[in-house]
């Protein structure tokens, strides 16, 4: 329901901004990926036309309600249930620090037949840790049960201190489960099956060769996507998309008719690309089982979802999609393993993973500095926004609790040393 112009027009105690400009900036920061100069400008160019909006904020106000918002959410104290599921993780940035960051939703307010989204979260934990350890992780841990209660189970991925924190847990409370998270396995599976393939190796070099040699050119519509450095077997969703889209433009008359000169570079270029169609058609079977599973796994794992990935499989034709297909029933079983009749879990770390990549996209213009107190704005991004909730953390946390926060979670930020440094050096 549409609010009122009334309700648009209410300021928060202390603020000069009314309630509708604040969360409209909040909305095109978190829902429109704008940058904070971006959504700044926009309230410029729209304040004459939205009658609640007297005036319009500069980005440090539009930070600073991001802030006041994330701090809020973090400091709630969340209902004590024993349905819980929490999702772990770390982020990573310049400096010394790394992040875990732990959300949760009660399994009784979870809906199974969508994905999940971040609104269905709740953040539990945000703790900057300069070295995380299992018995470190499992600190954290130990106090997010003393908040929430214990939970039914934790989702995360295999790093070492995560599966060494969850085991310490688990001597305490053996109830709880450990879910791993099925995005990573499947990376893991793939990265072995594409490391026994000596043509994935060899059709990432040709791509890459013939991005340089047609970026420039009028064959460019046909350029490779941009690789990623740190995995080669990440590229395979995008490089084998564009392998099979370019190999159906080559077979079709537009190509065929091209002008001689043009022709001949289309086969200097990329004449080597149809000798990897039968390698194609291998990766995009591997693909599909990958996707099957996930697809699966997004409405929960639940007894029998082992059996349930091969039914909904077509007949696989390559030893490599047969031994996926079987790695990843097997992974399921193991994970569905002492499941109660008729529950489902979450099994995918999948939505956690999307709030960090918004964090870092947020932060991108700040990530030379390392972390800073836009850590907090994570959790702004989980949970339903309202006026009234809005309204609440902007009334509730003050500047200096943020301070506060920052001061006893990240000490001397890498600004701030830069900012002695140079301080320093001027001195001398």
């Amino acid at each position: 329901m549409r609010p009122a112009v009334a309700e648009l027009a209410v300021r928060p105690a202390r603020h000069a901004y009314a309630v509708g400009v604040i969360d409209l900036f909040l909305n095109m920061v978190l829902s429109a990926a704008a940058s904070l100069r971006s959504a700044s400008a926009v309230l410029q160019l729209t304040a004459d036309y939205l009658p609640f909006a007297e005036q319009a904020p500069a980005p440090n106000s539009g930070r600073g309600w991001l802030l006041r918002l994330g701090l809020f959410r973090l400091t709630a104290e969340p209902q004590r249930a024993e349905d819980w599921v929490w999702l772990m993780d770390h982020t990573l940035q310049l400096g010394p620090y790394k992040c875990l960051l732990i959300v949760g939703i009660r399994l009784s307010n979870w809906d199974p037949t969508r994905p999940l989204r971040h609104e269905d979260l709740t953040l539990l934990n945000l703790t900057p840790m300069e070295s995380s350890s299992g018995e470190q992780v499992r600190e954290q841990l130990a106090a997010t049960a003393e908040k929430a209660g214990v939970p039914r189970a934790v989702v995360s991925d295999e790093g070492t201190d995560l599966k060494r924190a969850m085991q310490l847990l688990r001597q305490d409370h053996p109830a709880v489960r450990h879910q791993l998270d099925l995005k990573h396995k499947n990376a893991r599976l793939l990265k072995a099956a594409l490391d026994d393939d000596p043509q994935w190796s060899e059709f990432v070099g040709q791509a890459n060769r013939t991005k340089l040699a047609t970026t420039q050119t009028s064959l460019a519509f046909l350029n490779p996507p941009a690789l990623k450095t740190k995995a080669r077997y990440m590229n395979l969703d995008t490089l084998v998309e564009w392998g099979i889209r370019t190999l159906a433009y080559l077979d079709r008359p537009a190509a065929t008719e091209l002008p001689p000169e043009e022709q001949r570079k289309l086969t200097a270029k990329l004449g080597w690309l149809p000798t990897y169609q039968p390698a194609l058609a291998r990766w995009s079977e591997l693909l599909a089982v990958a996707h099957t599973a996930e697809s699966l796994v997004q409405h929960g794992v639940h007894m029998g979802i082992g059996d349930d990935l091969q039914a909904a499989l077509p007949p696989l034709t390559t030893p490599a999609a047969n031994r996926l297909a079987r790695d990843l029933a097997e992974f399921l079983a193991i994970q569905s393993a002492d499941l109660l009749v008729g529950e489902r879990m979450i099994g995918s770390t999948e939505v956690l993973e999307s709030i960090i990549g918004r964090y870092k996209r947020l932060q991108s213009t700040h990530s030379k500095g390392g972390m800073t107190a836009m850590l907090l704005s994570i959790g702004a991004f989980v949970g339903r926004r309202t006026l009234a909730g809005i309204q609440a953390a902007l009334e509730t946390v003050r500047s200096a609790d943020i301070e506060k926060w920052c001061q006893e979670h990240l000490g001397l930020t890498i600004q701030s040393q830069k900012r002695l440094a140079r301080s320093a050096t001027k001195t001398g």
